[in-house]
């Protein structure tokens, strides 16, 4: 099932990296979008080359971070984050990520999560299981106790929301701030670490995870724990190995 879908996702995914490891070490052409956040040139490279080369094959919407094609809603769309972590890449430090979903009637079915610098392509399929590379993953069986969670990077929103790293740590949890919310999903799904909450997330951002963790046997919901539904923006997500979610909406309430 989706075996063209997953082999045009792929062939994306490593052009998506060529162009990464292109403007990695050079000039990104940074600008700030409306919201501050930063786009390079890079982001828009990867997000034009999405859209032509899925075009060249389906017939599906594409909503992408930097471009789109279509609006949110029910039927086959495709969700991109050209570079997931763009403050990441704009620094120097290698966990930025490309991804590409496709989604069914607000459920993703497929997804592709790309690291050039390491070559580690991640990809699920509803119903299939998991992978990085050719290799099958799972999430860990570990609590929260002693166990590490992951949150954002970005040190306002840590500032806004002390109360949930202070409840984890007060458990013995380990909660800690890496950048890249692609990167630290895919942490979860190959049971390096058992969670990872983040208050500002998005569709493209969470979309080809959403597979990834899920098919991988994790579980990924609002941080309410609420099922995503992406025929609708939203915002805000925590994903975990199952096993401590519960626990870990609690600590975020």
């Amino acid at each position: 099932m989706y075996k063209n879908e997953l082999k045009v996702a792929k062939d994306i995914a490593r052009q998506a990296g060529d162009i990464i490891m292109e403007y990695f070490d050079g000039d990104q052409e940074l600008a700030h979008k409306a919201d501050g956040s930063v786009v390079t040139i890079a982001d828009k490279k990867v997000n034009s080359m999405v859209i032509a080369e899925l075009q060249k094959h389906f017939d599906d919407g594409i909503i992408g971070e930097e471009e789109s094609t279509a609006d949110f809603g029910s039927g086959r769309k495709w969700f991109c984050d050209p570079i997931d972590g763009t403050k990441a890449f704009v620094i120097g430090v290698p966990t930025a990520m490309f991804s590409l979903a496709l989604v069914i009637d607000g459920s993703p079915v497929l997804g592709i999560a790309y690291n050039p610098f390491l070559d580690h392509m991640y990809w699920g399929i509803k119903g299939h299981g998991s992978y990085r590379n050719n290799t099958k993953i799972k999430v860990s069986k570990g609590k929260l106790k002693d166990n590490y969670v992951l949150m954002s990077s970005s040190i306002e929103k840590l500032v806004e929301e002390p109360d949930a790293v202070k409840k984890l740590a007060e458990i013995d949890a380990k909660p800690t701030s890496l950048p890249g919310a692609v990167f630290k999903s895919c942490l979860v799904a190959q049971g390096k670490v058992v969670g990872y909450f983040e208050p500002v997330v998005y569709a493209h951002d969470m979309a080809a995870v959403d597979v990834i963790i899920t098919e991988a046997g994790g579980m990924v919901t609002s941080l309410e724990g609420k099922k995503l539904d992406y025929t609708k923006p939203f915002i805000g997500a925590a994903v975990s190995n199952k096993v401590i979610h519960s626990e870990l909406l609690n600590c975020l309430k």
